[in-house]
């Protein structure tokens, strides 16, 4: 994929759950973090406040099915990423499918954004 930015109103969760899930390591740049990983880079940067107060986020989140975008990330074990989507304050979802050898599941980050994961098939 290369980068990503994924605007956040809680920036250390965020982080915490796709460092957790992907396996990323953090790097803090003021307010935000920049996780690194197998090529792989995501920037989780804080929305300003005035607006931030603005958002409300469900426990667990709700899906923000109005995002034009999907992230998907290439993971070593899906069953581990689901398990560390769980532990992370993640959604799995109940959408997996198999396409091109790979299989897919689809779940949410803490703020509700919908990416995928995706690993082989073994």
């Amino acid at each position: 994929m290369g980068s990503l930015v994924v605007f956040s109103k809680d920036v250390e969760r965020c982080a915490t759950f796709y460092e957790n899930v992907l396996g990323l390591l953090p790097r803090r740049e003021g307010g935000d973090i920049r996780l690194f990983g197998d090529g792989e880079e995501v920037l989780v940067h804080s929305i300003p406040e005035a607006r931030a107060n603005k958002i409300e986020i469900d426990d667990p989140p709700s899906p923000r099915e109005y995002s034009a975008l999907k992230p998907i990330f290439d993971v070593a074990s899906l069953s581990r990423a689901l398990d560390q989507v769980k532990s992370s304050g993640g959604v799995v979802t109940s959408q997996t499918f198999t396409h091109e050898g790979l299989i897919r599941h689809d779940v949410l980050d803490p703020e509700g954004n919908i990416i995928q994961v995706r690993s082989r098939l073994r």
